[in-house]
């Protein structure tokens, strides 16, 4: 499900590429090794479209693509396998901060409630998107993620943010709530990517509203 939505993947904050790399930049070349990365996501983003769910990318491929050297790629993940998972964390680092700017925006818990939700099912609406997600989650699914030096840190800011919406609103329980909201609207995303689907308006509606319906009886 990751992917730049109504962005470009430099909007988000940059994903580490692992502590066991012992990469320290200085402070004057942060900048150029986020930018490394960022070209380095991109470049497996345009190889995984290319091609397919059949193979996975290789670090050749990507360095290519990239323009870069292997040198370069090596000096911020350690395997391809490590490239892999950052490009879906990376995505769902690039939906928090989109879904940060449009539910802290929103007044009222009730908006809130149905942007953060409709912000979550926006990636699955474009179908050049969807097919990004959907590629990125076939490859994610052909390797040991365990085994990854990647921290696993969106999905956690993307349930932070609505936690911290349903907390603002004095809701009880909020934590527990926000992880069942979280994962029902979460679950529903992945099987309509799986499926190919797109929800229809009354899909939307339904979901924002059976969501809210549960929130606001506790």
């Amino acid at each position: 499900m990751p992917h730049p939505i109504e962005e470009p993947v430099l909007a988000a904050p940059v994903i580490s590429g692992g502590s066991r790399l012992r990469r320290v930049a200085k402070p004057g070349r942060q900048a150029s090794y986020d930018d490394e990365v960022r070209q380095l996501i991109v470049a497996t983003q345009t190889v995984m479209l290319r091609i397919g769910r059949t193979e996975q990318p290789r670090v050749a491929d990507i360095v290519r693509e990239a323009g870069m050297s292997n040198q370069a790629f090596y000096r911020h993940f350690r395997s391809r396998d490590d490239v892999i998972v950052a490009t879906y964390e990376q995505g769902l680092l690039t939906i928090h901060s989109y879904l940060e700017r449009k539910v802290l925006g929103a007044n009222g818990l009730d908006q809130r409630i149905r942007a953060w939700i409709d912000g979550v099912l926006a990636q699955i609406e474009d179908a050049t998107l969807s097919e990004l997600s959907t590629t990125i989650m076939w490859n994610l699914g052909q390797i040991a993620r365990n085994n990854s030096d990647i921290k696993p840190v969106g999905r956690a800011r993307i349930l932070d943010l609505l936690t911290t919406v349903l907390t603002e609103a004095e809701v009880v329980n909020a934590d527990r709530t926000a992880q069942f909201v979280h994962t029902l609207v979460m679950g529903m995303t992945t099987t309509y990517l799986e499926s190919g689907d797109r929800p229809t308006p009354e899909d939307r509606e339904h979901l924002s509203q059976f969501c809210l319906d549960g929130i606001t009886r506790i």
